[in-house]
């Protein structure tokens, strides 16, 4: 009789353990994978706005950092395994990336894709595939920096893809490429040579420095720069620290958190989303740094 009760007692154990694995399993309504660019603020406030949609609607993000600005080893790793990936519900990514945009479509995932920060190029593989493209308005923000440039001669860096790429080209545009010179970075950690050698060949010249992207900020990019104005994209600790000290003359930030939670909505909405939405923009200088609007984005 002991030994009946035994049997019985673990035949119910493995029930009960089976029971929560399957609750386990089924705990969120599915899996949301975010493919981003490098572990920096301004793609980490894409994954936060999204995760806080997600936890709301009860999803789970699965997220991958680029190796490096221009490195996308883990992504194409996590792409040839996507079938893996349980319940995936839909794709949240950064275009303009041929390898991956290629890599997506061979996996033949029908999931719902919305790309963030830049749209998709004319002759994208996605074209066709993805619902909506969620960006701040990357022209505009280029204009409207170049409005604010008192100097006539600019340059300007970027990264070769994104949204950097584009606000670059538009302050090219408004200005005109005569007064505007842009330098094309590969990774962040190559700025510093590139302002290095632009230095030396425009020595005793005015001109004023735009960086489309805050990732190139740092004390050393800004140690070069002594003396001249100093006009960036995005929000970070190094870009805070020149706006109070006045090395920097303002920031434009893209709504980040807006961008990520309006990308995970449009991907497990019901209804189909706008093909474009667009982000606001915020202008951060010494005047309004310290506002609960420009905080947000340095926590």
């Amino acid at each position: 009789m002991k030994y009946s009760f035994s049997i019985l007692f673990a035949s119910l154990g493995m029930a009960f353990l089976t029971s929560c694995s399957q609750s386990d399993v089924s705990k969120n309504n599915g899996t949301i994978l975010m493919l981003l660019g490098s572990k920096i603020p301004y793609w980490d406030q894409i994954y936060r706005g999204a995760k806080e949609v997600g936890d709301q609607e009860n999803y789970k993000i699965m997220t991958v950092y680029r190796d490096a600005d221009t490195v996308n080893t883990s992504v194409l790793k996590t792409l040839s395994g996507i079938s893996d990936i349980p319940n995936l519900k839909g794709i949240i990514m950064m275009p303009s990336d041929k390898a991956i945009e290629n890599m997506i479509v061979l996996t033949g995932t029908k999931v719902p894709i919305v790309v963030v920060d830049q749209k998709l190029h004319e002759n994208s593989p996605l074209q066709t595939t993805v619902s909506s493209t969620v960006v701040a308005d990357n022209d505009k923000v280029g204009r409207e920096i170049s409005e604010k440039i008192k100097e006539k001669k600019v340059v300007t860096l970027c990264y070769p893809i994104g949204g950097s790429y584009d606000r670059s080209m538009a302050i090219q545009k408004t200005l005109g490429k005569e007064n505007v010179d842009v330098i094309i970075v590969k990774d962040a950690s190559e700025a510093m040579d590139s302002l290095v050698l632009y230095t030396q060949r425009h020595k005793n010249k005015e001109y004023a420095v735009a960086f489309a992207t805050g990732s190139f900020v740092n004390e050393e990019t800004m140690g070069l720069l002594k003396g001249k104005n100093v006009y960036t994209v995005d929000m970070n600790d190094p870009i805070l620290s020149g706006i109070k000290d006045g090395s920097i003359q303002f920031s434009a930030i893209p709504n980040t958190f807006e961008m990520g939670a309006k990308a995970l909505r449009s991907v497990i909405s019901k209804t189909p989303s706008p093909s474009i939405q667009i982000v606001s923009v915020v202008y951060a200088n010494a005047i309004n740094i310290s506002t609960q609007e420009v905080q947000e984005f340095t926590k």
